[in-house]
């Protein structure tokens, strides 16, 4: 045995202490085997320590740390520091092997953020599923690491509050994401609705009867059908409008099938409405070449083509029988006017021989002369180019009414150059006889009134009128002439004898009027008026005896009107003052007419109302000569005059202000924006209002077009709300049922799931004024199932946990955690009953953990119950002894 142990290396040697010393004579490189075997064999932890410490190889730390129980905490504060400080000669596999199976929380959370490899650090991330280490590591990385973590920022539920720190592709993924979610809740509620308005108007269209229009909305429809995205709708939804949609195009299609047949013959009709006009135009175009023909023929007989014609008219024939023309009007029409050509055509030698003795005629009517003639030839003449002008027109009723017309316009300009030539002898002439005939009723009148002195005077003027007329004018007066003469030659007579018993009654009269007193100075005046010319009707005074009457007769209408002499002086006392008034008025216009328009503050208003009060005051104004109102007048327009050119010009800019107004609401009522519309009108309105007058003609028809183009937009606007309120009826009746669908889905679920399902449904379904407190009633009946179904779920889950302790069993997998806290079990139960407002045991202090839970909220890193019951259950391993489950059991009142 001694030799043996002589032999034996030192490194293999029994005893502790001479392997110990004999480590420290071993070299690193040449005796790296026998290190390796003490390190990692040898008997002794101390020896197999010493060995790893001096060979200092991480691969041999690695192979102590998964075999080495004794140095399994050395071991992995080696690791530990190499895996941080990013160690070289660290390789990759054992790196990523321990990261990924062995490294404890605190170092993966150091590791996290110290990391360089950016996919580690997101592995490393992941695996902790701390959201808070990922939000830090998120707004604190680069672009690069952002978009590693941009899944872990999705499952955590991060999205909205880090997308405002994401830079590059990371920033468009979570901008993508949030899209996505926002599609996720509209779209499905959008496809809804475009499906059910295209079903309707599908529906819809199925009543329309126009091939066109039918056909080009089905296929508008079609299009927009096969453009919605139905993936956002559920299974069961797509096979629901999938069905619908096959029915109404089956429908539709039989519809367009009959349409098209009824089309088709529409066609078939139009196309022969098309040959049946084309062989009337051609029917119409031959009579017009039928009728040139004939026309040019009769004016130029030698140019006539006799075998043209008739070539012609066998073609018209022809083609009169071949045409498919029905038995209307049109037919009847053409087939007349043809058969007039036919017969002119045959007709054509007499008729040239009609137009030669009408050219002939016509150039003996050209050319009588205009220039000779004079009133005393007048009658002599006229006759003579009316003998002619008959001469000229009687070829002419052999000809058809149809070619007439150029040569009856030949002859009516020669009768017109006639009017023309003899108009300043025929009006005067024509005046004159008028003038004649209306005295010579006068004198009727007067006759038969017994105003004879009057008659005799009128009858002078007529027969001054009568001598002045040919004796072709005075053909029509000659029988008036003869019988006024014989009826005043009877009234001379007669008024002789009439006279005289007049002349008394009428003395008479005047001294009855005398001995009455004068109360009415303006109806004495008109009596004296009316005497004195009843008194001059009665004829001159020949004898001594009527001119006897005579002179009583001034002396007593004298006295009568004496009385008026002081009426009428204070008659013209009162239109002195009118005058001075009227003056004052012209003054008045005057200053108005000096007023400065062109101050900004200027008030156009009152400035017109003044002139309108000033206009009415002239026209109240009393009466004055007229002479001096003449001359007033004058004044006085000239003044107003240049008063109303200003506000006329004010006038015209303000229609010009209130015309841009009318054309804009004109553009306005063309808007499909009819709500912009309304509002851009009511401005306008206010505008109009702001504007000042614009005339009287102008600011009526301004506002009845600017009111007409007001009424048309807003009817358009309530046209547009009654069918919105229409279509929101539709819509509330299909919201209805569905609602009431869902409140009697709500009685029959009971499990969080189908509640959370039924809540996402009522808030898809589109809100409405009438509904939404309906709605509202249904989502808080919902909420309230939910808090009592999540409630139950609770106590389960924690009745559950309190069995599974209470018997030693494994807890349930919601309640499993990882260890991440430096609390202990009894600090974390006093935490816990702080919490829940439970008292402690006696003996147990809690003012340290309320300081220190009050310090955590300060810091942000507040916990709740179920945090800290989670890591007392990690601490204890999913063992806690009867005490703990005492306490637990009154915290969660269980």
């Amino acid at each position: 045995m001694i030799f043996k142990h002589l032999f034996t290396p030192k490194w293999k040697h029994p005893k502790q202490q001479v392997r110990l010393e004999a480590i420290e004579n071993l070299d690193v490189e040449r005796d790296a085997t026998i290190l390796n075997t003490l390190a990692l064999e040898d008997s002794s932890a101390e020896i197999r320590k010493k060995a790893l410490t001096k060979v200092n190889d991480l691969v041999l730390w690695w192979q102590a740390y998964k075999q080495d129980q004794s140095l399994k905490e050395l071991a992995e504060q080696h690791i530990s520091s190499a895996v941080l400080s990013d160690e070289s000669k660290l390789s990759s596999q054992i790196k990523n092997e321990y990261i990924e199976r062995f490294a404890p929380v605190k170092t993966l959370e150091k590791l996290a953020f110290a990391e360089k490899e950016l996919q580690v650090r997101a592995k490393l991330l992941k695996r902790l599923a701390n959201p808070k280490l990922v939000e830090k590591a998120f707004k604190e990385g680069s672009t690069e690491l952002q978009m590693y973590l941009v899944e872990q920022v999705i499952t955590h539920q991060l999205v909205k509050s880090l997308v405002k720190h994401a830079q590059g592709d990371a920033k468009v993924a979570l901008e993508t994401h949030i899209e996505n979610e926002r599609l996720a809740i509209e779209m499905p509620l959008q496809v809804q609705n475009d499906t059910r308005v295209i079903l309707a108007k599908l529906n819809a269209l199925r009543e329309k009867q126009d091939f066109a229009v039918v056909t080009q909305q089905y296929a508008e429809l079609t299009n927009q059908w096969q453009a919605l995205e139905l993936t956002w709708l559920s299974p069961e939804q797509r096979d629901t409008v999938a069905a619908k949609y096959i029915m109404l195009t089956d429908k539709l299609n039989e519809l367009v099938n009959q349409l098209q047949a009824e089309h088709d013959q529409q066609q078939q009709r139009l196309a022969l409405q098309q040959r049946q006009l084309l062989a009337l135009a051609n029917l119409e175009a031959l009579s017009d070449e039928i009728e040139n023909a004939l026309q040019l023929g009769l004016e130029t007989p030698e140019q006539i083509q006799q075998d043209w014609l008739e070539a012609k008219v066998a073609q018209a024939q022809d083609s009169l029988a071949q045409s498919e023309l029905p038995d209307n009007a049109q037919k009847l029409q053409i087939t007349t006017r043809l058969t007039s050509l036919f017969k002119q055509v045959a007709k054509l030698p007499e008729l040239s021989e009609a137009i030669s003795a009408f050219k002939a005629a016509l150039t003996e009517l050209t050319n009588i002369s205009t220039d000779d003639i004079e009133q005393t030839n007048y009658d002599d003449a006229e006759r003579h180019f009316n003998q002619a002008y008959k001469a000229a027109k009687a070829p002419l009723a052999q000809l058809p009414k149809t070619l007439q017309g150029p040569f009856k316009a030949q002859l009516a300009q020669q009768q017109q150059r006639w009017n023309t030539a003899v108009a300043p002898i025929s009006d005067k002439l024509t005046k004159n006889q008028q003038l004649a005939a209306r005295k010579g009723r006068d004198v009727k009148r007067l006759i038969e009134q017994g105003r004879f002195n009057v008659a005799f005077g009128v009858f002078k003027g007529f027969i001054e009128l009568y001598e002045s007329l040919t004796p072709n004018s005075q053909q029509s007066l000659e029988k008036l002439k003869v019988d006024l003469e014989q009826q005043l030659d009877n009234a001379r007579d007669w008024q002789k004898y009439a006279s005289a018993p007049k002349r008394e009654e009428l003395l008479s009269e005047i001294t009855v009027l005398l001995e009455q007193p004068c109360t009415d100075a303006k109806s004495r005046a008109s009596e004296v008026k009316t005497l004195r010319r009843r008194w001059n009707e009665l004829g001159r005074l020949d004898t001594e005896q009527e001119q006897a009457q005579g002179k009583e007769f001034d002396d007593k209408i004298e006295q009568l009107f004496a009385p008026c002499r002081d009426y009428f002086a204070e008659l013209e006392q009162q239109r002195e003052a009118t005058k001075l008034e009227r003056e004052a008025i012209i003054q008045q216009m005057t200053l108005l007419h000096e007023s400065d328009t062109t101050i900004d503050a200027f008030d156009w208003k009152e400035f017109e109302s003044q002139y309108n009060r000033i206009n009415k005051a002239w026209r109240n104004a009393g009466n004055v000569e007229p002479k001096v109102y003449r001359a007033l007048q004058t004044q006085y327009k000239a003044q107003q005059q240049h008063v109303f050119n200003t506000l006329n010009t004010f006038h015209k800019g303000n229609a010009a202000a209130k015309n841009e107004l009318v054309e804009q609401a004109q553009q306005l009522a063309q808007s499909d924006d009819l709500a912009n519309a309304c509002q851009q009108l009511k401005e306008l309105q206010q505008q109009w209002q702001n504007i000042g007058f614009a005339g009287v003609k102008a600011e009526n028809a301004l506002w009845q077009k600017f009111r007409q183009f007001n009424d048309v937009t807003f009817a358009k606007r309530s046209e547009e709300f009654a069918q919105h309120k229409e279509q929101q009826a539709a819509d509330n009746a299909v919201i209805t049922s569905q609602l009431v669908e869902l409140e009697d889905a709500l009685a029959a679920v009971s499990q969080k799931a189908q509640l959370l399902d039924l809540r996402t449904k009522v808030v898809a379904l589109e809100s409405s004024k009438e509904l939404n407190n309906r709605i509202q009633k249904l989502l808080t009946n919902i909420d309230d199932k939910l808090t009592v179904v999540t409630e139950q779920a609770a106590l389960a889950d924690f009745a559950a946990l309190f069995t599974a302790l209470q018997n030693q069993q494994a807890i349930p997998a919601q309640w499993q955690s990882n260890a991440d806290t430096k609390l202990s079990v009894a600090q974390l139960l006093v935490r816990m009953e702080i919490l829940a407002n439970v008292s402690s045991p006696e003996g147990v202090s809690r003012m340290a953990e309320q300081v220190a839970m009050l310090d955590d909220k300060h810091r942000g890193e507040q916990a709740d119950l179920q945090y800290y019951l989670k890591q007392l259950l990690a601490l204890s391993q999913g063992s806690v002894d009867a005490d703990t489950l005492a306490r637990l059991k009154v915290i969660f009142n269980a």
